[in-house]
């Protein structure tokens, strides 16, 4: 006998094509320092504990970033990869590496477009950029939300989210601690509570 509860439909829901984001956030909700110093992430993290880069890699049949995060990301010597990425960005000077598509347009029609061109069984990873992250909850296009919560107050910075109109609701799918003190939390995104 097989028995359906509310949190099994939701999963069979969000199986094919979802679309994930992520980030790292200091605990007082900063993704960057004011002076765009990231020693404080990478100093966190220890060789030994699994943040599941891997596994999202696997997951992964598009990325969707916002043009910071990309420049950051070529600046730090990123070449592009076999995995087809879309820059969210205006400028269309914007120098692209392989495999790499600027976008400018509605985000509803990028999120189809990727889920038409990408294997079924893989999903659409928003990484990067606070505002993106918004602009995807807002459209209400974001299925599922990565925190990692790094031991560390920065005082100020860039926020994870920028103004969201109305509550969201989350349930809470997973959390894993890390002798770090880093904390992966992992929502699925109910919708809005109002």
């Amino acid at each position: 006998m097989v028995v359906l509860t509310l949190e099994s439909a939701l999963d069979s829901v969000w199986i094919m094509g979802t679309v994930f984001g992520g980030m790292a956030v200091s605990l007082d909700g900063f993704i960057r320092s004011e002076s765009g110093d990231l020693s404080w992430l990478n100093d966190a993290m220890a060789k030994n504990e699994d943040y599941g880069f891997e596994a999202t890699e696997r997951r992964t049949g598009a990325y969707v970033m916002g043009a910071n995060t990309y420049r950051e990301m070529a600046a730090m010597g990123g070449r592009g990869s076999a995995v087809p990425t879309y820059v969210l960005s205006h400028d269309g000077a914007l120098a692209t590496a392989r495999n790499t598509h600027l976008y400018s347009g509605d985000l509803s029609d990028l999120v189809a477009r990727i889920k038409s061109a990408i294997p079924e069984e893989k999903d659409i990873c928003v990484f990067g950029g606070g505002q993106v992250i918004t602009e995807f909850i807002e459209l209400g296009l974001l299925d599922e939300l990565g925190i990692a919560v790094v031991p560390v107050i920065l005082g100020g910075g860039v926020p994870f989210f920028g103004r969201i109109s109305e509550w969201t609701k989350l349930a809470l799918r997973e959390c894993r601690s890390f002798p770090s003190g880093i904390v992966l939390l992992d929502y699925r995104l109910i919708g809005p509570t109002g």
